[in-house]
């Protein structure tokens, strides 16, 4: 078997991911993908919460998919930056299964009905960090996407691409080592040592 971070061209260069703030069909476990729901209350609640904790550190470049609920995200969080869009961040796309409870999704590695696969999603992913990775610098950059672009992360960078979902709006750092990767949430204190 091939492991996946030998499958696809993945940058081996830290970063911050962010997945985007609570939506009403997140907290109805409904398939959202394609569509766009808006964050709710508790979602923008959620990006203005971290906001002052991102706001202690400098960084590089903030890349967002192109989807509402991201680009508000975005938007709260780092206000100061300018997000650019990369239409690789979007959500995967669920075909038919769109608008269905989250319990009627089908076994990750399947493509569902009408939708995209999820080699074919981890293709587009790894072009889209090929890009917003591409210049080396000190300051950190930030991606804000989705659960299903960070599971693609997860398993480019060797990890499982099920189990549980990337919460909303918490910061995780992702860094090469000699091993691998690691990742973890940011705490106040890691945020001060990445911008020190």
């Amino acid at each position: 078997m091939i492991y996946a971070a030998e499958k696809f061209d993945f940058p081996k260069l830290p970063f911050v991911f962010i997945r985007h703030g609570e939506t009403d069909a997140n907290r109805a476990g409904i398939i959202a993908g394609s569509n766009e729901p808006p964050l709710n209350d508790t979602g923008r609640e959620q990006a203005l919460a971290i906001a002052p904790l991102m706001a202690r550190a400098s960084w590089r470049a903030v890349y967002v998919s192109p989807q509402d609920r991201a680009r508000t995200t975005a938007n709260l969080v780092l206000p100061d930056y300018e997000a650019r869009v990369l239409d690789g961040l979007r959500e995967r796309h669920w075909g038919d299964l769109e608008g269905r409870p989250i319990a009627e999704l089908c076994p990750r590695f399947d493509t569902p009905p009408n939708g995209e696969g999820f080699d074919a999603m981890c293709q587009r992913v790894s072009f889209a960090m090929q890009q917003a990775l591409a210049e080396v610098s000190d300051d950190l950059t930030v991606i804000v996407a989705h659960s299903g672009v960070a599971r693609c992360i997860l398993y480019m960078t060797g990890f499982e691409a099920d189990g549980p979902r990337v919460p909303n709006a918490t910061p995780i750092l992702f860094r090469p080592v000699k091993s691998g990767w690691e990742y973890e949430n940011l705490t106040e204190t890691l945020i001060k040592e990445i911008s020190a």
